[in-house]
């Protein structure tokens, strides 16, 4: 679990510091504010290895492939990264402007594997990944390590078998029926077997009940049986890539990766990519649910429907906290912070100036003023 963020003299950060809630955290701002920069940061620092200049690389791809190509273009001094755990351990590294390969760095390796959701659809990659057609050479030079490390731990086999595992713990019934009900099936990844089945959550003791009875059931009841349509199975690249998203979140809890005890941090970087905004709410659900059950989340957005989401939904009374992290760039094109638990009082919120402007506009022309 991530607990502190320092920069200084990296990538697009002069210098900057962030405090992540141990639950939800959720980054903000403009396009080319650095969010992504920030996710891969906290990933490269949240996962064991033994080659921090390669992972930086690999992560970052600048030019040159030099580590060079990651200081700050007007820095003074070293580059700076510390990322502290919640206790209190620090993985540092440190790295000078004409710095041609990073050597050495702190000894401290991180506690757990962080786990990184890039902005790109990946499931339709993993044919080609498990028959080998493409290499990791091959993937390498198209894609930067995260897409390359997520298709890796979706291809990895459940132990135990899903069903059997959503009846016994309350925790993944009240998240794979809401999974499955949001996109009417689930997808299914056995080695060369990749496909989406159509199908929906029922009690197994009453197979006619309805499918507006059981949201309600799949918290209370523990017979829960997964039931598919005749002619139910379809290709995974003829289904549409906002359920794609939706089938990575089904896969890595099926096959354990997101477990509590067993999963670093969460970090997703614009989970509204591609994906309509009726299955925003469900999402925010989700990923309540498992910062409850003691996942840290930390995402990245600049999608209003999905924020709002998360300020209706959050709900003290179930412990709930989310720390919004909101970047914006100074008269002087640095860029700078503001951290709030209450989204209503960010005051460099671009996101809902936006949509407020969008608001004041429909208003004026409704009223006949627009110009």
């Amino acid at each position: 679990m991530i607990s502190k963020l320092q920069l200084q003299n990296f990538a697009a950060f002069r210098k900057l510091e962030l405090n992540f809630s141990p639950k939800l955290n959720v980054i903000i701002g403009e396009n080319n504010c650095g969010k992504t920069q920030l996710l891969k940061t906290v990933y490269a620092h949240s996962k064991p290895c033994n080659d921090i200049n390669q992972q930086l690389l690999s992560l970052f791809k600048p030019r040159g492939d030099l580590i060079s190509g990651l200081y700050f273009n007007k820095g003074e001094g070293d580059a700076r990264i510390v990322v502290q755990d919640a206790m209190g351990r620090e993985v540092i590294t440190e790295f000078a402007a004409k710095t041609r390969k990073l050597v050495a760095a702190s000894n401290t390796q991180p506690d757990g594997n962080a786990i990184f959701i890039p902005t790109k659809e990946v499931l339709s990659l993993l044919p080609a990944i498990y028959n080998r057609q493409v290499n990791e050479d091959g993937l390498s030079a198209l894609f930067d390590a995260t897409v390359i490390d997520i298709c890796k731990l979706l291809l990895k086999e459940p132990e135990n078998d899903l069903e059997a595992r959503v009846n016994e713990d309350p925790r993944l019934a009240a998240i794979v029926p809401m999974l499955v009900d949001a996109i009417e099936g689930k997808y299914v990844i056995e080695g060369t077997e990749q496909y989406f089945v159509n199908g929906y959550y029922a009690d197994k003791s009453d197979p006619g009940v309805s499918r507006s009875q059981y949201a309600q059931q799949y918290r209370d009841n523990t017979n829960l049986v997964f039931k598919k349509y005749s002619n139910a199975e379809t290709s995974v690249t003829m289904t549409a890539e906002g359920y794609r998203k939706i089938g990575l979140l089904q896969r890595l809890i099926e096959n354990g990766t997101l477990t509590q005890g067993n999963a670093g941090t969460l970090l997703w970087d614009e989970p509204e990519s591609n994906m309509n905004p009726s299955l925003m709410k469900m999402l925010v659900m989700c990923l309540l649910e498992l910062s409850r059950n003691g996942q840290q989340v930390i995402i990245a957005t600049h999608n209003y429907v999905l924020l709002k989401w998360f300020d209706l939904l959050m709900d003290e009374g179930q412990g709930d906290h989310i720390a919004y992290h909101a970047l914006y760039r100074d008269e002087d094109g640095v860029i700078e912070k503001e951290t709030s638990s209450d989204y209503r009082m960010l005051g460099a919120n671009a996101i809902a100036k936006t949509y407020s402007e969008l608001y004041d506009a429909e208003i004026d022309r409704s009223l006949g003023d627009a110009t």
